[in-house]
C-alpha cells in the first residue's frame, strides 16, 4: 500500500531536504511554508516572534514502502550535522489510499 510522509522542519533546512527529497526520486510532493510549531514539550516553539524566533516547512508526499526507508536514511544521514540534529527533523508516516 503507499505510503504518505510528513515532514516538518527548521526553515533554515529547506534547501537541504528539499534537494534530498529531489535526490531520492520522490516525485512530487506538496510544502507549506511559515508553519508555526509550539511545542510543549521541550525548547523547540518556533512561533515567528521575539520570543520564539523562527518558522518551520510542512511537507507532504507520496511513495511506495520501499522508498520511506530511503529516505529516513538520507534524513538520519543528514542529522548527523550538529546544526541540523539541534534544527530538528520530524518524519511521520502513515498508509494512504486514494478514494477520489
Amino acid at each position: 500500500m503507499i505510503k504518505m510522509v510528513w515532514l516538518h522542519f527548521n526553515e533554515m533546512l529547506a534547501d537541504e531536504v528539499t534537494e534530498l527529497l529531489d535526490d531520492a526520486g520522490v516525485e512530487c510532493y506538496s510544502a507549506w511554508r511559515d508553519v508555526l510549531w509550539k511545542d510543549n514539550a521541550g525548547d523547540n516553539t518556533r512561533w515567528d516572534d521575539a520570543v520564539f524566533p523562527g518558522k518551520n516547512w510542512a511537507v507532504q508526499f507520496l511513495c511506495e514502502p520501499k522508498m520511506v526507508d530511503d529516505i529516513r536514511h538520507r534524513l538520519e544521514a543528514l542529522m548527523e550535522d550538529p546544526f541540523v540534529g539541534r534544527s530538528g527533523i520530524a518524519m511521520y508516516v502513515s498508509e494512504a489510499e486514494r478514494v477520489l
